[in-house]
């Protein structure tokens, strides 16, 4: 059974035993999702209510895409625990002569790549989340603006859960061009996200 399939209870449980997997990784992916899907839900309560018919077009577009983003995030949650147990495999690997070795040193370094690529993920999809949220703050049913904050908050927890289980993989990467490279696009996502987050965030306390 997939992670993604189970019940609420049971995943918290089983994040809160003493299993190595699912962890931080996979809760920032379900953070993400949750985040997103507050806007989602402002936007489905913005469509159809007087005052707002200019507005439907976008928030179905918000509605839409936030479908697509709801689906990735989630898949992520199971992507990551697979990716951790794929880091946890090559651990098991035999280590008694010089070939076994550098076999095992060259699967150790793909499966950091990997599990560097799952989270680096995430953050994308975080940012693209909150430009959803930005579309909709001013432009939806105002009874919800605080959901679009509760939402952005979610996002921007969830985005620097990505960015912390990108920085622990590139630690052990050698390979310094994929290092450099996930390092800047890492940075650019963090500081795109966090201001779009706490832009959000501010807009919607002063709307309170």
């Amino acid at each position: 059974m997939l992670l993604s399939e189970y019940n609420i209870k049971d995943f918290i449980s089983v994040l809160a035993s003493k299993e190595p997997a699912p962890g931080g990784g996979a809760a920032s992916a379900l953070v993400g999702a949750i985040g997103n899907a507050l806007s989602s839900m402002v936007a489905n309560l913005t469509v159809g209510k007087k005052g707002f018919h200019d507005m439907e077009p976008l928030m179905r577009e918000i509605i839409e895409e936030g479908q697509k983003l709801q689906d990735s995030l989630i898949s992520l949650i199971d992507k990551d625990t697979d990716a951790f147990n794929g880091v946890a495999k090559v651990f098991k690997m035999p280590k008694d002569t010089e070939e076994q070795k550098a076999k095992r040193s060259e699967a150790m370094q793909k499966a950091l790549m990997d599990a560097t690529l799952v989270p680096f993920s995430i953050m994308q999809e975080c940012v693209r989340a909150l430009h959803l949220h930005e579309k909709a703050l001013g432009n939806s049913n105002k009874a919800a603006v605080s959901d679009l904050g509760v939402g952005a908050l979610c996002l921007k927890a969830a985005l620097h859960g990505g960015w912390l289980n990108v920085k622990i993989n590139l630690n052990s990467i050698k390979d310094s061009k994929f290092v450099d490279e996930f390092e800047k696009k890492g940075k650019q996502l963090l500081l795109e996200g966090s201001r779009i987050a706490d832009e959000i965030y501010q807009k919607v306390m002063e709307s309170l």
